[in-house]
């Protein structure tokens, strides 16, 4: 039996089943991603329930855009009552199903992980996820103290503090903000 962690790598999250759609086995499915082009070739997914452990392997039969979701229909699930075992699945494809971006794009799961130094060199800490808040989008930084200690910090992502990313190397270089108070500096 294969581990989650081997089933989910080079997979990346694409939405989330929120519900179903009417009584003939459709589901809805809400986007974690703007980038429309993914879901256009949609056909052989994993779904995976974080709170049931359950994962499985579904094919998707049709797919069209209604609003904010999408409606999907998965094979084999003719009906309301079959479609309600999806709900709050997280649909995953492989990342080489993910339409190439412009060099200066980046897709959210391609700064996971990675480590942050200021650009004088001062590690910052290892990205642990991406707060969306409208005005711009935000870095949950954690950086750890010792072996029972870390710390948060929320660094906002924008063009201007980027000084060099690139998607293939394990760092980020950001500007240090003047008017960001870190933590782990000397106070008078």
């Amino acid at each position: 039996m294969k581990r989650l962690d081997d089933l989910l790598k080079d997979r990346v999250a694409i939405g989330k089943i929120s519900n179903t759609h009417g009584l003939d086995g459709e589901l809805k499915l809400f986007p974690f991603t703007n980038e429309k082009r993914i879901f256009n070739n949609l056909k052989d997914v994993l779904l995976y329930n974080s709170k049931t452990k359950r994962f499985l392997y579904a094919k998707i039969n049709s797919i069209k855009k209604a609003n904010k979701v999408y409606i999907i229909k998965i094979v084999g699930v003719e009906t309301i009552s079959a479609a309600q075992r999806y709900k709050n699945f997280v649909v995953y494809v492989p990342q080489e199903m993910l339409p190439e971006l412009d060099g200066s794009e980046f897709y959210y799961f391609q700064l996971l992980e990675k480590n942050v130094y200021y650009d004088d060199g001062t590690y910052v800490g290892k990205i642990i996820d991406i707060l969306e808040t409208g005005a711009n989008d935000v870095l949950i930084i954690e950086k750890k103290i010792d072996k029972f200690n870390k710390t948060e910090s929320l660094y906002p992502l924008i063009k201007e503090n980027i000084i060099k990313f690139n998607k293939n190397e394990e760092d980020i270089i950001v500007k240090r903000l003047e008017w960001y108070d870190d933590e782990s500096e000397d106070r008078d």
